[in-house]
């Protein structure tokens, strides 16, 4: 009969040894996730800020790249488009604002300064729900405000169009080379009676280019019929 096997214990060294090594690695666990944990909720929170960055920026493309043809007239009743286009934003009708959809409204979009040497893109809406938009100098309630993007170098618009009517008129009856549209810092639709064809905005050396609807042709026909 094989003979009992010499049973033994831990000693209270070992013990202690044990339980100190288990603490070691207990805390360097908990400081590692600890550091994932911060970590995790600062890319959580950049992705959070970008998609949304993204998702507003979406909106604001859309609206612009419905503009509408929407006629007007000046203090002495000379008929022309509503959209007013400078180098730190533009005012337009589009026909998908962002809070008001279904319906037309008046959006301004415009650089301004965040106080910290960067700037700031900043939408403003006006609806047009039982107004009768039909002087340019018309006052509305922009009733809604949202910041579209932030922490930018200076953003600068430009746009792409005809210099006056009486250039793209001439231009389509002669068939003249030497009348094209081109790029302006400036471009008013009620006095050049027409709207741009692109309107680019410019982040330092990125430029990102909106193409205007070609839908203000008909009701250009019916101004020059007017005037």
């Amino acid at each position: 009969m094989a003979a009992a096997r010499e049973m033994r214990g831990f000693t209270l060294v070992e013990l202690l040894v044990a339980l100190a090594i288990f603490g070691l690695v207990v805390g360097v666990a908990s400081y590692g996730f600890s550091l994932f944990s911060r970590h995790w909720d600062g890319r959580s929170g950049q992705f959070g800020r970008t998609q949304g960055q993204y998702l507003r920026l979406n909106l604001v493309t859309a609206a612009l790249e419905d503009t509408l043809p929407w006629a007007v007239r000046n203090e002495a009743g000379k008929p022309g488009f509503y959209f007013l286009g400078r180098d730190e934003g533009l005012t337009l009708v589009t026909g998908s604002p962002v809070f008001s959809p279904g319906s037309a409204a008046v959006i301004r979009l415009f650089r301004e300064p965040d106080g910290a040497g960067r700037w700031k893109l900043v939408y403003e809406e006006a609806p047009l729900n039982g107004v009768l938009l039909r002087e340019a100098n018309q006052v509305l309630p922009f009733a809604h405000r949202m910041v579209v993007l932030d922490g930018l170098p200076k953003p600068v618009f430009r746009y792409f169009g005809w210099e006056s009517l009486e250039r793209r008129l001439a231009a389509d009856e002669t068939a003249d080379p030497g009348l094209t549209p081109r790029w302006f810092e400036e471009y008013d639709g009620l006095a050049r009676g027409q709207h741009p064809q692109r309107i680019a905005f410019a982040l330092g050396e990125t430029e990102a280019v909106f193409f205007v609807p070609a839908r203000a042709d008909a009701a250009l026909r019916r101004t020059v019929a007017v005037e």
